[in-house]
């Protein structure tokens, strides 16, 4: 028997999805600049300045902002739950930390943040986001509704991967938009349905703008199943006032489409703007 000895991967037999796959943000700037870093090490002062300030993503922390210290120490006492054991610990950790590590330990399998959970997240964790959307809605929620994901990324691929069967699948997505939603549907198959927002109208979002680009996919032969909503937007910073929301909603009910709502930077976006209720 005879064998092929040539690479079982290259970059003409990967998934052809990939290579399409254009992440901007991790694009050709971002890797011009690594490259620069890397030349500064091994030359110092062979530059103009004296290191690289990467704005390509919203990273603050990156740039030096300070991480809210409520959720480090629960972290922390989480990962190492015999600190809680120690008695200097209520001098280093504030008492709701020490409480609130204590309750999630007491429901993690095994009291152990090292174990395997639920696939949809620890379940008193999920608790109490539903109480925290009801808190911040007034609409309530069910834990079992809810899934928890590492990040904002891995919840976007996951509802692709839910929402697209074929390339004849399309979803509505903002331009401007974050790129990981275009990037997203190309990989699972899937077809962007480009949308426009109102640069002439602080970067809103028009019903009727919507609509057209809806009509248009669907006489071109796209079965449009879902619409994405940044809210406040990425990279546009524009905050949708209540009644567009409304508006939103209710188009999307009426067209059968699966709303799916952006709003990570939702707390971050208040001292410019008063944010009105989340669209979820």
């Amino acid at each position: 028997m005879s064998y092929n000895k040539t690479a079982s991967i290259t970059a003409e037999t990967i998934n052809p999805k990939v290579k399409i796959f254009d992440y901007e943000p991790c694009g050709e700037i971002a890797r011009h600049a690594e490259r620069l870093e890397q030349e500064m090490e091994k030359s110092p002062g062979s530059r103009p300045f004296p290191e690289i300030t990467y704005c390509n993503l919203g990273n603050p922390q990156a740039l030096g902002q300070r991480p809210i210290t409520f959720f480090r120490e629960v972290l922390s006492l989480c990962d190492n739950p015999a600190l809680l054991r120690r008695d200097e610990t209520r001098m280093l950790f504030s008492p709701c930390a020490i409480n609130r590590a204590r309750k999630i330990i007491e429901s993690m399998p095994g009291r152990n943040s090292g174990a395997y959970t639920n696939s949809q997240g620890i379940r008193s964790l999920r608790e109490a986001v539903a109480s925290g959307i009801a808190a911040r809605d007034g609409f309530p929620s069910r834990p079992e509704d809810i899934f928890l994901t590492d990040g904002a990324s891995s919840a976007i691929n996951l509802s692709m991967q839910i929402l697209i069967r074929s390339q004849e699948d399309g979803v509505l997505c903002p331009l401007p938009e974050y790129p990981l939603y275009s990037a997203s549907i190309i990989l699972h198959g899937g077809t962007m349905v480009p949308y426009n927002l109102s640069e002439d109208g602080d970067w809103g979002l028009e019903i009727f703008e919507v609509k057209r680009c809806l009509e248009e996919a669907r006489i071109a032969g796209l079965t449009v199943r879902a619409m994405v909503i940044i809210n406040p937007g990425n990279p546009t910073g524009q905050v949708l006032s209540v009644t567009n929301q409304e508006e939103i909603v209710e188009f999307c009910r009426k067209e059968g489409l699966v709303m799916l709502a952006d709003e990570v930077w939702y707390t971050k976006i208040t001292s410019m703007w008063k944010i009105g209720n989340s669209i979820l």
